[in-house]
């Protein structure tokens, strides 16, 4: 897909409008790339906030999920007609379900995400009555604790089964939590009342699918309406059903129509050739993978995947080795295609095709739609999409990873950690996927797991650092520093050289040489990683701040923080390192401006409204001095600071700086 193509269809998604806003929009964190971010700085002197905490905030809210023509346009006068008095219908569903169109092909409603991780896998205690099991649907699905809300929601449908409203919700949520005997029951009785109910009739056409009845699956998608996104599910299955049936003729009739769709000629062209492969049609399939190649753009893992694997079946392992080698130098980093060119490179080998049926070929465009939703951040309806997938190709390795990454993007770890633990060791995708799952791991508290985790990746990788950086990023996020500094060393023997992307691996080394009292080796590592990014903001923020802390070197760390400032103005830590750095160079009033702002941005840390309120007493302002250290006191200073603010309380600052 081209830039301009994706750029055209992210719009579409981002132009969306919401079916029902019960949720607060929230997002969950984490850092893809390690060379860029690292969530686990910790101590007094992490002076980098975007890379201190491991997940944005992430407010608690009702699960609620829906898109143009997924939802029937007539639905929200029924709805209002049906509606008992208990269950209370939400007002905010009644008003969205009554929306009938929007401009685009795409038009997407959807709650982001929630704060915490369910427990998972808790069986729900009985609530006897319907109105309390209800309430204690939602509360379940603002955990996003699906099964149990499901369970819940289940109880109060059966207690008022003609509440379209409750049925559509529970709908949502079971098919959310692949429970899919209960989300058939429920699109068929839905579709019956609403034929133009579109998530429906997909669920029902993958029913039909996955037993290769393809008439019915197809009779099923003939009623699709031809708006929303629909208009882009529908040539998709219903060209695959075209190519089960023997029909690629008609397969590309029918796709021919999002040739001409801005946005979605990536996926035309994908489609294309794919469906020519399945169906035997060796010198279209070419013609489409070459197209598809040839827009200029870096290609994605998937479609490097697909045409490397048709190109290694047809004997041009050259091509194929070209493909898989440009995605792999475009990828910074990643492995993922590394065993594909080496098998391109022996030659001779048998290699099973990407996709091997109709049926494949579907499970493929229910992933491509779960992909792109997840990207925009739809993750409730990705969900329902990749399990869709999963039900027609169950040993589909791309999606069960996405499943994966569905679950973790929502704060569901626990869940995550199951989904990607489910995928074979034989899968390409297990040693990177061992990385998650050390992640998850951590975040569980599983600390000496992850750690068995990661040791098992470093040795069965030899070559590879990636393992022992994150096992000294764990290590640290411990306070176990000296165990830290031996992770982070054993990495960097692993690296021929140290390229400019390695610089984060000397940053957080060097803040485990500070935290242990190696001060001269700390430095050393933040000047080489000075060396190879320049600029950087966070490695300039953390050095001047020490340099500032230990009163040497004053006017290069003012020059450093007042760099770091222009690069991240609205980051409170380096905002206050440079406040910092004018109250030790004795200039009293520009500290109290920057330290103001620093306040405003990271109003609960402790550190910086502690040095506010020094800059305060040097300024005069004694009262606003002691009402900022009596706010840093409250905010749970580190335990040796305790000491020094309460006697400031007490005497106030008798004596300036001892540099100035």
């Amino acid at each position: 897909m081209t830039v301009n193509d994706w750029s055209s269809a992210k719009n579409r998604l981002r132009g969306a409008t919401w079916l029902s806003r019960l949720r607060l929009n929230a997002t969950r964190s984490h850092a893809a790339d390690p060379h860029a971010t690292d969530p686990h700085v910790t101590g007094p002197k992490a002076r980098d906030s975007n890379i201190i905490s491991p997940s944005a905030i992430r407010p608690r809210a009702i699960w609620m999920v829906a898109f143009l023509g997924l939802v029937p346009a007539a639905c929200g006068a029924q709805l209002s007609q049906n509606a008992p008095a208990q269950p209370a219908a939400s007002p905010q569903l009644s008003q969205a379900a009554g929306q009938s169109s929007f401009d685009g092909l795409i038009q997407l409603a959807a709650a982001d995400q929630v704060a915490e991780a369910p427990a998972g896998g808790t069986e729900p205690p009985p609530i006897s009555s319907p109105y309390g099991a209800y309430l204690a649907g939602i509360v379940a699905a603002n955990n996003r604790d699906y099964s149990v809300a499901a369970e819940y929601m289940l109880h109060a449908l059966r207690a008022d089964p003609e509440n379209l409203e409750l049925a559509e919700t529970v709908f949502m949520l079971v098919s959310a939590d692949g429970r899919r005997e209960d989300s058939v029951e429920l699109a068929q009785q839905l579709l019956a009342k609403h034929p133009d109910f579109a998530l429906a009739t997909v669920i029902l056409a993958v029913d039909a699918a996955e037993q290769e009845d393809w008439e019915k699956a197809d009779e099923i998608l003939a009623g699709l309406p031809d708006q929303g996104l629909s208009s882009l599910l529908s040539p998709l299955l219903r060209g695959w059903i075209d190519v089960a049936k023997g029909d690629a003729d008609g397969a590309m009739d029918r796709i021919a129509s999002l040739q001409k769709t801005s946005g979605f000629g990536m996926l035309y062209d994908l489609h294309y050739a794919v469906m020519n492969d399945v169906a035997g049609r060796v010198d279209l399939a070419r013609t489409g993978y070459d197209r598809a190649l040839g827009t200029g753009a870096a290609a994605t893992l998937r479609l490097s995947w697909l045409s490397g694997n048709f190109f290694e079946r047809q004997g041009d392992n050259q091509k194929a080795g070209e493909i898989y080698g440009r995605f792999l130098a475009n990828a910074n980093g990643s492995t993922l295609m590394e065993p594909l060119l080496e098998r391109s490179q022996r030659m001779g080998e048998d290699v099973t095709p990407a996709v091997a049926s109709a049926k494949e070929g579907l499970a493929e465009v229910l992933f491509n739609i779960a992909s792109l939703l997840s990207q925009e951040r739809a993750t409730d309806l990705a969900l329902i999409y990749v399990r869709q997938a999963l039900i027609l190709r169950p040993d589909f390795d791309m999606a069960q990873v996405l499943l994966g990454e569905i679950m973790e993007s929502q704060g569901r770890g626990r869940e995550a950690l199951a989904a990607y633990q489910d995928l074979s060791d034989e899968s390409p995708f297990s040693w990177m996927v061992g990385l998650r799952i050390a992640d998850q791991l951590q975040d569980l508290d599983q600390t000496d797991n992850a750690l068995v985790e990661l040791d098992r990746l470093a040795a069965e990788r030899p070559d590879h650092y990636e393992p022992l950086f994150r096992k000294g990023n764990l290590l640290r996020s411990q306070e176990r520093f000296t165990e830290a500094i031996d992770a982070y060393n054993e990495a960097a023997e692993r690296l021929e050289e140290l390229a400019p992307r390695y610089w984060s691996l000397l940053y957080f080394r060097g803040i485990a040489f500070e935290r242990s009292d190696q001060w001269a080796r700390a430095e050393e590592d933040f000047l080489r990683a000075l060396d190879l990014e320049p600029d950087q903001p966070f490695v300039m923020n953390y050095l001047a701040y020490s340099w500032v802390e230990q009163n040497v070197h004053l006017d290069r760390a003012e020059e450093m923080l007042i760099r770091a400032v222009e690069l991240r103005p609205d980051d409170g830590y380096i905002v206050d390192s440079l406040g910092w750095a004018y109250y030790r160079l004795g200039d009293y009033e520009s500290a109290v401006h920057y330290l103001e702002k620093a306040v405003e941005l990271r109003p609960q840390d402790s550190v910086i409204n502690d040095h506010l309120g020094d800059a305060y007493w040097q300024t005069d302002r004694r009262m606003e001095a002691r009402f900022q250290w009596r706010r840093a006191l409250s905010l749970d200073p580190e335990d040796d600071q305790v000491p020094l603010i309460e006697e400031k309380l007490d005497k106030g600052l008798e004596l300036a700086p001892k540099n100035i």
